[in-house]
């Protein structure tokens, strides 16, 4: 890990200030050395005799738990790598990409910044992602920064591309921006190493997961229409797969469509009796039950707190069961599971993402 004396400065200035808790949120494009800073940052401080938390916001190169999460954990030793703090709780976005999950990626992280501030964290670090430009980017780092209240931003720049944030920060009386210079040492990374850095935890993550059932009796689900209806009974299913030839599983009504369930999609899905079953309904989705496997999802308890991340393995509507891989949980304390949009092998290979609304 190379410091730079800049950074020393940085740290010495944060280490030094009066106002406590410190909240440092870590400004910066892809590669400009956040996480790396982030650590040499926890390290100082924690090493001052602070009480040091680190909330990781970096969904696709996540450190702190798994890619898709944010991680919250504390400084436990002196780290020369952020991946050595342990999670203690994580959020559950879904996705390795913020675009398009900016109030769930906002939402997660303040939550997980109040947490560790309510465990008693006197310095919680920020390792935010590097989504700074455009409209989403801007947007994300906005209302991050108006929720958090941090006492601190460092924006670690190569030449002048976060000086929108510093417009609209320098001056505000409760926080302190300091802008700091990318090291030369900092290399950039391919999109093919980002991703081979997320196949790995995630493969280390799967290779520790057993294979949990869940009935469907029990469980909420979110992200999806699937469970959000009212289940037609088995003699309309039954009636229901005369009429359009193959095998009819579940199917709900509700308000502007009906999910339907099937072996394989019908050839005529509009015909026109189909729709007059329905009572015309605006939307008939057809869907196979194998759309719901190898989806990574969020497993929460009664208390709406994440148990662990899960992948979703079969849904069996003739045991009326979803069974999920996933590290060693007691199924009986799930109450809800969160869809996400990363589709994932069994070995950790990335196989996609889902088309928002598509569940």
């Amino acid at each position: 890990m190379v410091i730079t004396s800049e950074w020393k400065q940085v740290a010495e200035v944060i280490g030094k200030t009066e106002r406590h808790p410190k909240v440092v949120m870590v400004v910066g494009a892809v590669d400009t050395g956040k996480t790396t800073f982030c650590t040499f940052l926890s390290r100082t401080l924690f090493e001052q005799g602070l009480k040091v938390a680190v909330v990781d916001a970096d969904l696709g190169q996540s450190d702190i738990g798994l890619p898709t999460t944010i991680g919250m954990g504390f400084v436990t030793k002196p780290i020369e790598r952020l991946s050595e703090i342990s999670p203690l709780t994580s959020y559950f976005v879904g996705s390795v990409s913020p675009i398009g999950f900016l109030l769930p990626t906002v939402t997660g992280t303040k939550l997980m910044t109040e947490r560790a501030l309510a465990l008693g964290a006197e310095a919680v670090i920020i390792d935010t992602d590097g989504l700074v430009h455009g409209g989403a980017g801007i947007a994300l780092k906005q209302y991050t920064f108006e929720l958090l209240r941090p006492t601190h931003v460092v924006l670690l720049q190569r030449k002048s591309e976060l000086s929108i944030f510093r417009k609209q920060w320098e001056g505000i009386l409760w926080t302190k921006v300091i802008p700091v210079p990318v090291p030369e040492s900092v290399k950039e990374k391919s999109r093919e190493q980002r991703r081979m850095f997320r196949e790995q935890k995630f493969r280390d993550w799967l290779s520790s997961c057993i294979e949990i059932v869940l009935p469907l009796s029990q469980i909420q689900f979110r992200n999806t229409m699937f469970g959000q209806g009212t289940t037609l009974p088995p003699e309309a299913l039954q009636q229901l797969s005369q009429m359009v030839g193959v095998k009819v599983f579940h199917a709900e009504r509700m308000d502007d469509n009906v999910l339907v369930f099937v072996e394989t999609p019908p050839p005529l899905p509009d015909f026109l009796p189909i729709r007059q079953f329905f009572g015309d309904v605006p939307s008939i989705l057809w869907i196979t039950p194998s759309q719901y496997e190898h989806i990574i999802a969020g497993i929460l308890d009664s208390n709406d707190e994440l148990l662990s991340v899960g992948l979703t393995f079969r849904l069996d509507f003739k045991e009326r069961v979803l069974s999920v891989l996933t590290s060693p949980i007691q199924p009986e304390r799930v109450r809800t599971v969160v869809f996400g949009t990363l589709k994932l092998a069994f070995d950790g290979t990335e196989l996609g993402t889902l088309s928002p609304g598509s569940l």
